[in-house]
């Protein structure tokens, strides 16, 4: 650790000696970082005892204690019947609910959808078509008359009991332009939006259906005519407090397809000014969540020159800087660059990551990081192989031998039978392994509906996907909260311990003993980052 802690400390120095200032609007690092920890600390004035709880601690030990002390944001006891200091103390009484440490996604694209256009509106927590028509009504009322509410990613059809979307005269109920492009399900506006979308060109169904080339030419004319600096920064504030109510404390975006302009591409934003509301949030000091922040690097094996995006990655950009509230990680999703671009990671000391989306894929990934290896240890980097879903003992053996890990989940829109991830083996291996989402635009971010498939075996539409391979909740639990502190590289969070951050989730029901319907229906009423309240429904 205090290596980690010195190579850290050299990357600030260095970084705020230059370019600083100017990525982050004109403060200079040490004016940006005493801002946010003056901001921070006004917010969260009072030290917390949470008492009267389930409290379900993560530790080594996986103890199950009633009270938590938690002081200058970091926890400084667990048990029961603690002594409470004197002084500015406010007490919680959780009457008997379960708590948690703080969710972790250790790789989602969350800042793609924190750069929506419109009054975005993520709907994964709502599991029929009635509740969703409520849920957007509730947010036209904060919606100004003839402004869109829109949801782009964080909705799949699967996940309501209707197995489809909204149709437009069901979303004609909601007083507002609605546009609704789904993870996976298709694409549908109401009347308003329908009218204001073929005025600008783009073809729209009877239905409210959007199909085709017109679907790109939808999502890029609401992006042209919507997205200003303003809304974008709404839209990141949004998409973090409405995680922040699913339980999520900390997350790691793993970038986006890299697009100079608007793009109708749902994966697609500007990758060097993406990250910029995020950034105005945690100059305000008004982050609910933490953000890790990894860079996606596709260049192509044969560039002339080579590794024209990478490269300059690794020499003008830190990784692990930053403050618990919002910092820099590794590369990733995609590397680039073939072995060549493996190889440059690995002799600048950063961390790496690829998915995998079949044995073919991760087979060859292996076989790259091995050539590597050879040349460079990789054991020490914490590098990552994402998603895959057919993996074999063997492959696990020969990641572990390099002192890599994997990251698992994004289950719950899938169908087939047995098509993984492996889950039982990997609890069984010795291999680092963690929970992910990979949501925000291909699939669902919700901890829970991930989680659910986890344990159940069944994607959102009741259909057995993983055989014999689903986990027990404490062991899918644990891959979301303590197994990922080594993917986040922070091992200050994600259990109830001493020392840690205090980040908690306060559940509104036992998430342990409820039936499996209800399990994925489970959301956080009080959620605590850092000992400041994020999130409170009237629990404190």
């Amino acid at each position: 650790m205090a290596k980690k802690d010195t190579r850290d400390g050299l990357r600030r120095r260095q970084f705020l000696g230059g370019a600083g200032a100017a990525a982050f609007g004109g403060l200079r690092g040490d004016q940006l970082f005493a801002q946010q920890r003056a901001t921070t600390a006004a917010a969260g004035s009072a030290d917390l005892a949470l008492v009267n709880g389930k409290i379900h601690t993560m530790d080594p030990n996986n103890r199950i204690v009633t009270e938590v002390l938690i002081q200058n944001g970091r926890f400084t006891a667990a048990g029961n019947n603690l002594a409470m200091p004197r002084g500015n103390l406010r007490r919680i009484d959780l009457k008997g609910r379960t708590v948690l440490p703080g969710l972790i996604d250790a790789h989602n694209h969350i800042v793609l959808v924190g750069n929506r256009p419109g009054w975005h509106t993520p709907l994964e927590h709502v599991f029929t078509i009635p509740d969703a028509i409520a849920a957007l009504k509730a947010r036209s009322a904060e919606v100004p008359a003839g402004e869109f509410i829109t949801t782009v990613g964080p909705v799949s059809a699967m996940q309501f009991a209707e197995r489809r979307l909204p149709n437009l005269t069901e979303l004609d109920a909601v007083n507002r332009p609605v546009y609704i492009q789904a993870a996976q399900g298709g694409t549908r506006t109401n009347s308003q939006a329908k009218v204001w979308l073929e005025a600008k060109g783009v073809m729209v169904g009877a239905d409210g259906a959007i199909t085709g080339q017109a679907l790109q030419k939808a999502l890029l004319t609401l992006r042209t005519e919507l997205l200003t600096p303003e809304t974008r920064k709404r839209s990141a504030l949004d998409a973090l407090k409405y995680y922040s109510k699913l339980g999520i404390t900390t997350i790691r975006d793993c970038g986006a397809f890299h697009s100079e302009e608007p793009s109708g591409g749902v994966a697609n934003e500007n990758v060097f000014t993406m990250h910029h509301p995020f950034l105005a949030l945690h100059r305000e000091g008004s982050m609910p969540v933490r953000l890790r922040i990894d860079f996606l690097h596709q260049d192509p094996p044969n560039a002339n020159p080579p590794l024209p995006t990478l490269s300059q990655r690794l020499k003008y950009s830190f990784p692990f800087f930053g403050d618990e509230w919002l910092k820099t990680g590794g590369i990733g999703e995609f590397t680039g660059g073939g072995v060549d671009g493996l190889r440059a990671i690995a002799k600048a000391g950063w961390r790496a990551e690829d998915h995998a989306l079949n044995l073919n894929m991760v087979t060859n990934l292996i076989k790259d990081r091995e050539t590597v290896n050879a040349e460079i240890p990789l054991n020490g980097l914490r590098w990552i192989i994402s998603h895959v879903p057919e993996y074999p003992m063997d492959l696990a053996n020969r990641m572990n031998a390099m002192g890599m890990g994997v990251l698992v989940g994004w289950g719950p829109l899938r169908a087939g039978t047995n098509v993984g991830p492996p889950y039982r083996m990997l609890m069984n291996h010795a291999i680092k392994k963690g929970y992910h989402s990979d949501g925000g635009d291909i699939t669902v971010i919700n901890p829970w509906l991930n989680l659910s498939t986890m344990t159940t075996g069944q994607n959102l539409a009741g259909q057995q996907i993983l055989g014999d391979q689903k986990l027990t909740r404490q062991e899918a639990l644990h891959l979301a909260t303590a197994a990922n502190k080594w993917f986040i590289w922070e091992d200050d969070l994600g259990s109830i311990e001493v020392g840690n951050h205090g980040d908690v989730a306060v559940l509104d029901r036992d998430c342990f003993m409820v039936p499996d319907e209800d399990f994925k229906r489970t959301r956080s009423l009080l959620t605590v980052v850092g000992g400041r309240i994020v999130h409170n429904d009237g629990v404190a």
